[in-house]
């Protein structure tokens, strides 16, 4: 392999390969990158078994051919010091690599391409497509509620749960449910639980216009132009998230509010309920207003009066206020609407949107029993 690249698009594609680069070591080949030089282009692929990404980038190829740099976590950090401007890549003793650049060459160990993991074979009976902002969106809204007790890996993922015409998220840690929804381009059913971590790293990862999901009985493949980021799925049974949403008739009290005002008054009150469990209380005044509080033994209490449109029954609740915040900062409008079952029991938190708009997305919220 030989080739020349501009130092700049070298860093970008070992860096969007890197997040899958395995830190543990119970194969050298899984902390590798593969690089590949064919038709002007260069292809890198990195693979911990859980995800694999690959991803590619325009490169004057000289020679083609394929090599495995054998550290790759080393090798970005390598590759972000060196100066801006061309690099010189090439292949010697079968194995190793040679950078040159300016009047500089450095020298890379390699392994042998033959053990790096081949991508899984693309193919899957659910096939569409939908724009990245909006797929981001439903990432972001979802993955706050993912449970980190790996004893319950079911509820370690994001449910994807596709329905012909709607693609639909869900995450659950037991204490509280979140549902984003939206139309997309796409065909075929199927419920797939994929790694909230694999979420994150692949929501940070996608910057192109929109993103190609193919999903099968073991893996989902998520595909730009440029990037192919393979994700393992959860095997489990995820409950029927539908059944624990109260149902409309048990809806005593509902809550129309500004959500940036709400936001910055919950993120006062959990500034001082820190030491108490993030405890939250709230009353709902009919027709009046929310009053808020919160305390701390340590630090003092907080008192505000927020202005709201309450209709139905008044009550007070106590609610975790990093949850609330959780939703707040992803309900992306102004207003949001909640639904409210009583002091005891779940209530749901919407953003108001557009009658035209095709999204969904509901933040199911439990009260808190205190003294």
């Amino acid at each position: 392999m030989h080739i020349n690249c501009l130092k700049e698009d070298l860093l970008y594609g070992i860096q969007v390969v890197g997040k899958a680069v395995s830190g543990k070591n119970i194969l050298p080949i899984l902390g590798g990158i593969l690089i590949s030089a064919t038709d002007n282009k260069l292809i890198f692929r990195a693979t911990d078994l859980d995800i694999a990404i690959e991803c590619s980038i325009g490169a004057d190829v000289i020679k083609p051919g394929s090599i495995v740099v054998a550290d790759g976590r080393r090798f970005i950090e390598i590759v972000r010091q060196l100066p801006s401007g061309n690099i010189n890549m090439q292949s010697i003793n079968d194995f190793d690599v040679v950078l040159r650049y300016s009047k500089a060459s450095l020298h890379i160990n390699g392994l042998d391409t033959e053990e790096f993991p081949l991508l899984p074979k693309i193919e899957g009976e659910v096939q569409g497509n939908i724009k990245t902002e909006i797929f981001n969106r439903l990432i972001r809204q979802t993955i706050i509620a993912a449970s980190t007790d790996n004893s319950r890996p079911v509820f370690t993922g994001i449910l994807l749960d596709i329905k012909e015409d709607y693609l639909t998220m869900v995450a659950t840690d037991s204490h509280r449910l979140t549902i984003s929804k939206n139309a997309w381009n796409g065909h075929g059913s199927g419920r797939y639980i994929i790694p909230s971590r694999t979420m994150g790293e692949l929501s940070r990862i996608l910057s192109e216009e929109s993103v190609n999901i193919v999903a099968s009985q073991n893996h989902v493949y998520f595909q730009t132009e440029k990037i192919t980021f393979v994700s393992r799925v959860i095997n489990g049974q995820y409950p029927d998230y539908r059944q624990v949403l109260p149902n409309k008739n048990t809806y005593t009290t509902n809550v129309k509010i500004n959500t940036q005002k709400f936001l910055e008054s919950i993120s006062r009150a959990t500034l001082l309920a820190r030491d108490n469990n993030s405890v939250v209380k709230l009353e709902f005044v009919k027709e009046d207003n929310i009053k808020m509080s919160a305390s701390s033994p340590d630090i003092g209490d907080i008192k505000e009066e927020i202005d709201a449109v309450i209709e139905g029954e008044s009550f007070s609740a106590a609610y975790n206020g990093r949850y609330l915040l959780d939703a707040l900062k992803v309900m992306e409008s102004e207003n949001i609407t909640i639904d409210l079952t009583g002091p005891v029991t779940p209530g749901l938190m919407r953003p108001e949107l557009e009658e035209e708009d095709q999204s969904e997305y509901i933040y199911l919220i439990l009260p808190i029993r205190v003294n």
